[in-house]
């Protein structure tokens, strides 16, 4: 096991951007300090190394284009209705940047958008902590919050441990927003990927993406993946909430209850590799990037809509203005803490 730092490039500030590389066995994934991002995740398969996350080769890449390719989003993951919470009698406003009706992973600049710090790191070791800070009133959030990452890779494992505290109560709820393609990143598309989640019900959203406080079963619907099917099997199915993601972007209600447990697990029939993701976190968003634009992304490969697809370990997308949501809340001497995992095995 070993750990690499190159120099990844600049941010438009000036700010110097750093690549890790862990190395473990046959596999690899690289760390850009940028947004503490996964830029790509090498995995073994039967037909060669595969990198099984899209992502870029430039600081610019990430700078410029959205949809948080690999991203660590915060403060907050998901949507806030009309950018709008009451938290302690006082109501909060947040930028409103997703279709003009909710504040989206964190605001204009969350985390994805900020350069974390490595403090240290063991050059024989596999675990690498990224660290970053926001201030009270940042993006219009209360209080001052630390937050941190740890990347371990491990025995074919990707595990994510989340922490973060607060000098008072507010919203700290973060999630990784990597797009797989168990293909490979040069695969025209990862849709055919069979997939199940380990989730009975949904959360129903209105027109803009948003929660309405309906929990739904998935039982005879597009959303039902409770055995193994493509992704893409229903995806184009009559069905009001196809119709309003174009595709999959919703929340699912793990069967969880708050313990380390699978949330879901993909198959690639292509290249052989399955994935595994487990999590403390109650929901898993589903989003199969209906609206990642055409771009140019890593090796000159260019991405488009429909070709890959998140799964965003969460607490419950509006959890701050539905109160029977899990809450997406801290408090001061009460730290964050989750753990997410990307387990591989090889067919």
């Amino acid at each position: 096991t070993m750990i690499k730092k190159e120099f990844f490039g600049k941010t438009k500030s000036g700010e110097t951007v750093d690549k890790y590389t862990i190395t473990d066995g046959g596999f690899s994934a690289s760390v850009i300090t940028f947004g503490a991002t996964l830029q790509s995740l090498l995995v073994p398969a039967k037909n060669g190394v595969l990198d099984v996350v899209l992502g870029y080769d430039t600081v610019s890449g990430y700078e410029d284009n959205d949809g948080y390719l690999g991203a660590t989003v915060g403060r907050n993951s998901n949507r806030i209705k009309d950018g709008k919470f009451t938290l302690n009698g006082k109501t909060y406003n947040l930028a409103i940047n997703d279709k003009g009706k909710s504040n989206l992973h964190g605001g204009v600049k969350g985390f994805s958008y900020k350069v974390f710090s490595v403090d240290s790191f063991d050059e024989n070791g596999n675990s690498l902590t990224l660290k970053v800070a926001a201030a009270d009133g940042e993006e219009n959030f209360p209080c001052n919050v630390t937050a941190q990452v740890t990347y371990t890779l491990s025995g074919g494992a990707l595990t994510l441990d989340y922490y973060g505290e607060a000098d008072g109560e507010t919203v700290l709820s973060m999630t990784n927003h990597a797009y797989f393609t168990l293909d490979g990143d040069l695969a025209d598309t990862a849709h055919e990927n069979l997939l199940k989640v380990y989730s009975d019900f949904f959360t129903a959203t209105d027109e803009y993406l948003v929660p309405t406080g309906e929990i739904l079963t998935v039982k005879g619907t597009p959303m039902d993946f409770t055995e193994f099917k493509p992704i893409n099997k229903d995806i184009n199915a009559k069905n009001k909430y196809i119709d309003i993601m174009q595709g999959y972007d919703l929340n699912y209600c793990l069967k969880n209850r708050g313990e380390y447990a699978l949330a879901a697990t993909v198959k690639s029939l292509k290249s052989g590799i399955s994935m595994d993701v487990l999590t403390d976190l109650p929901g898993v968003q589903l989003y199969t990037g209906a609206y990642l634009t055409e771009r140019k992304g890593k090796n000159g490969r260019v991405y488009t809509p429909n070709i890959s697809y998140c799964l965003e370990t969460q607490t419950y997308p509006d959890g701050l203005n539905n109160p029977h949501f899990p809450s997406p809340l801290i408090e001061k001497g009460k730290p964050y803490k989750t753990r997410t995992t990307y387990k591989f095995t090889i067919d």
